[in-house]
C-alpha cells in the first residue's frame, strides 16, 4: 500500500571549488540533511522496472532481473567513457559518493537514462518495438517553453519545463536548487532532487543562459560518446552565448539522444540543440520570433531521418504537447508572465480532442502527465528560480521563490518565504489527477492488475467523465478477465471521444469485448467504423 506523503521544503546549496572538492561539500551537505536516500535506491532500478512494463505481470520479476543485468552492462561502459571524456566530472562524483557514504558502484547509475534510450533506439533499429513490446518504455513527455521580448508580459526571458521522469513519489519529494562555483568556467546552478547530482539536466548560468534536456529516440547510439548529464554539465559551465552553446556542442559527441532548449536572457533568444549518437544539429527562430517550445521529436530534418517513433502514442503525444505549448501566447492574449507560464505546466488540453479545454480532461496528450515531477520557470534577470514544492504532477504547484546570490558562503543558504497556494492543487480533479499519479506508481513498483484496476476504478468514481482514466479502466477490466466492465468503461470513451486516435484506440477495445461477450452486432458496427477513421502519423 502506498503511502500519502507530504514533500519537503526546497533546499539551495551552494559549492566552490574544483568538481571534486564541490561533490564532497555536496555529499557532506547531503547526508547532513537527509532526503537523499529513496533517490539513490530507486535511480539504478527504475530502467528495469520501466523495460519489464512490457512483459506479462507472472513474467515481470524476472524480466526485471534480466534487464536490470543487461542494463548495467552499458552503464559501465558509459561510465568508463565518461573518466576518459570528463575525469573532473567522474571526480566530482566519487567525492560526492565518499562524502555521503554511498557504495562508489552508484556512479554507474548516473547513466540510466543514456542506457535506456539507447536500448529503445537499439531495438528500434532492428524494427523489434512492436514485437518486443518496448514501445510501452519508449513515451517520454517532458516540455519546456522559453518566452522573450514582447511575447513576454513584462519583456523578461522566462524558461518555464516540466521534468517528467517514472519517479513520482520519489523524486519529488525532495527538491534541491544548487548553485556550483567551479574553479574554471562560469558559476552555474541546477535544479533537481537531493539523491540526483545532474546539473546538465535542468540547469541555468551567471551570462543569463537557461538549459532544460529532453528524451528523444534515434537508431545512432552508442556506449563510448557523452552522457547527458555531462553534455549539458559542459554547457552551462563554459557558454556564455548561444554561439558558444554551438561551438561547444559540435566538439562533443553523445552517446545517446537528446533535445536541449537552450534560452539566453542576454540575447532574448533561444535555440534547441539536437544529438543523436552520430550527429548534432541545432533548430534556431528567426529574430522576429518570441518563444520557442520543445517536447520529445527531433525538429531538425537530418535527425527525423532514424528518428524511432516507437508508437502511434509516442508521435501524438510529443506532437500535441508541442502544439499546446507553442500555442500558449496565442491562448494567452500574445504575451506569457510567470503565473500564465504556471497555467502552462498545469496544462491538461489535448489539441486532439473535441473539448480541449473541458474542465474535466485530466489525462491525455496533455502538457501536464502523472510523470511530472519536477516543474520550473527560470528568471535569471531577476536571479530567480520559480519551482512547484506539491506532489506529483507537480505542475499543478504550488509554487515558491527561489532567489539566488552567486556570493556568499558554502553550504545551506535560507529559502526565504514560503510557497503561494492558489489552491488549485487542491482542488477535487487534482485529487483525481494525484489518484491516478498513485496508479502508475503502484504499477510501476510491481502491484498486480488486480490491485492497479481497483486503484483505478476509485480515480474513475472520482473523476466519471474523464475519458483516459475510463480508458485506462477498460484495459484493466480485461487484464482482469471482466468484459462487461471493460465493454462499459470503453462505451463511456467512446460517447466522449472523436479525435481519430483516441477514438480509433476506444472502438477497436470495444469492438474486440463486444465480441467476446457475443455482442456480434456492436462489435461489428465498431470494426466498421474503425475502418473510416483517418490516419495519424506514427
Amino acid at each position: 500500500m502506498l503511502r500519502p506523503y507530504t514533500p519537503e521544503a526546497p533546499v539551495l546549496l551552494r559549492l566552490r571549488g574544483t568538481q571534486a572538492e564541490m561533490g564532497a561539500q555536496l555529499g557532506e551537505q547531503l547526508r547532513e540533511l537527509g532526503g537523499y536516500e529513496q533517490v539513490m535506491d530507486f535511480y539504478p532500478r527504475m530502467a528495469s522496472a520501466v523495460l519489464s512494463l512490457a512483459v506479462p505481470y507472472r513474467l515481470r520479476a524476472s524480466a526485471r532481473r534480466n534487464w536490470q543485468r543487461t542494463l548495467m552492462v552499458g552503464a559501465a561502459a558509459l561510465d568508463h567513457a565518461r573518466r576518459k571524456h570528463f575525469p573532473e566530472y567522474a571526480a566530482r562524483t566519487d567525492a560526492l559518493l565518499a562524502a555521503a557514504g554511498v557504495p562508489s558502484g552508484f556512479a554507474r547509475a548516473l547513466a540510466v537514462m543514456d542506457v535506456l534510450q539507447n536500448t529503445i533506439g537499439g531495438v528500434g533499429r532492428l524494427g523489434l518495438l512492436q514485437t518486443t513490446g518496448l514501445q510501452v518504455a519508449a513515451i517520454p513527455s517532458c516540455t519546456s517553453l522559453a518566452v522573450w521580448g514582447e511575447g513576454s508580459r513584462d519583456g523578461a526571458l522566462r524558461h518555464a519545463r516540466n521534468f517528467d521522469f517514472p519517479g513520482a513519489g520519489v523524486w519529488d519529494r525532495t527538491p534541491k536548487v544548487v548553485l556550483c562555483e567551479p574553479r574554471q568556467g562560469l558559476r552555474y546552478g541546477f535544479v533537481s532532487t537531493r539523491g540526483a547530482d545532474t546539473p546538465g539536466v535542468t540547469a541555468f548560468n551567471e551570462a543569463g543562459l537557461s538549459l532544460t534536456a529532453h528524451t528523444r529516440f534515434h537508431r545512432d547510439v552508442n556506449f563510448s560518446g557523452v552522457g547527458v548529464i555531462d553534455f549539458g554539465h559542459e554547457l552551462i559551465r563554459t557558454c556564455s552565448t548561444l554561439e558558444q552553446v554551438r561551438e561547444r556542442a559540435s566538439a562533443m559527441r553523445t552517446a545517446s539522444t537528446w533535445g536541449f532548449l537552450v534560452s539566453s536572457a542576454r540575447e532574448r533568444k533561444a535555440m534547441v540543440v539536437e544529438t543523436t549518437g552520430a550527429a548534432v544539429r541545432f533548430v534556431e527562430v528567426g529574430d522576429q520570433a518570441l518563444h520557442l517550445a520543445q517536447t520529445n521529436r527531433y525538429l531538425h530534418p537530418d535527425l527525423k531521418v532514424g528518428e524511432v517513433t516507437s508508437s502511434v502514442g509516442f508521435v501524438v503525444d510529443s506532437d500535441a504537447r508541442w502544439a499546446r505549448a507553442d500555442g500558449a501566447r496565442a491562448r494567452h492574449g500574445g504575451q506569457l508572465g510567470r503565473e500564465d507560464l504556471e497555467a502552462v505546466l498545469a496544462d491538461c488540453g489535448d489539441p486532439g480532442a473535441p473539448d480541449p479545454d473541458a474542465d474535466d480532461r485530466l489525462a491525455g496528450n496533455c502538457i501536464v502527465s502523472a510523470m511530472t515531477v519536477k516543474s520550473v520557470i527560470f528568471e535569471p534577470e531577476a536571479g530567480r528560480v520559480r519551482i512547484s514544492t506539491g506532489v506529483a504532477p507537480t505542475g499543478l504547484g504550488p509554487y515558491v521563490d527561489v532567489d539566488y546570490s552567486w556570493d556568499g558562503v558554502v553550504g545551506l543558504v535560507k529559502v526565504e518565504g514560503g510557497a503561494v497556494d492558489d489552491g488549485r492543487w487542491r482542488s477535487p480533479a487534482a485529487m483525481a489527477m494525484r489518484g491516478y499519479v498513485a496508479v502508475t506508481r503502484a504499477h510501476l513498483e510491481g502491484a498486480s492488475p488486480v490491485e492497479v484496476r481497483a486503484m483505478l476504478e476509485r480515480v474513475v468514481a472520482a473523476a466519471p467523465s474523464e475519458p483516459n482514466y475510463r480508458f485506462l479502466a477498460g484495459i484493466f477490466a480485461v487484464s482482469n478477465g471482466d468484459f462487461r466492465g471493460a465493454a462499459r468503461h470503453f462505451g463511456k470513451v467512446l460517447e466522449r471521444e472523436r479525435g481519430a486516435y483516441r477514438r480509433g484506440l476506444a472502438l477497436l477495445w470495444f469492438a474486440r469485448v463486444a465480441s467476446v461477450l457475443g455482442r456480434e452486432e456492436e462489435a461489428r458496427r465498431a470494426r466498421k467504423e474503425l475502418v473510416r477513421v483517418p490516419g495519424v502519423e506514427g
